[in-house]
């Protein structure tokens, strides 16, 4: 099982950065901020989780994190702001120069998931200063 690891690499009142390198891609996170892991608008907690993939009335195809604690429903989908999720992850192809934001999500969705789709992954979350710069 292959093993995509999330650096956190900025935790702002505003949101959470991050950044996944896999096959020679590098995608950008955006979360909520860290808020004690409160449903719907907490980033999700430091951990390694099992990753499957669902369908979702909102999102179409996507990924769901398993097991999360105290949490369900934890989703990697499109995503530009911290305002547009609920508690998930979402991916951007870059960084919004100084803003808590990530760009081209909807590219970086699709990349993602012609990676990603045909194999069997878990994610680590990890918190690794300044992995993104």
């Amino acid at each position: 099982m292959n093993e995509l690891v999330l650096e956190r690499f900025a935790y702002h009142p505003e949101g959470t950065l991050g950044v996944i390198k896999f096959a020679d891609e590098t995608f950008y996170t955006i979360e909520r901020p860290w808020l004690d892991n409160a449903p719907n608008v907490s980033c999700v907690p430091e951990g390694t989780y099992e990753v499957n993939w669902r369908e979702s009335p909102r999102f179409g195809y996507t990924w769901e994190l398993q097991d999360v604690p105290d949490r369900t429903y934890i989703l990697i989908h499109v995503a530009n702001f911290p305002k547009d999720i609920q508690g998930c992850i979402g991916l951007g192809t870059s960084l919004m120069g100084d803003r808590i934001a990530v760009g081209n999500s909807r590219n970086a969705m699709k990349k993602f998931e012609a990676l990603t789709k045909d194999i069997e992954w878990r994610l680590k979350i990890q918190h690794v200063p300044h992995a993104g710069l």
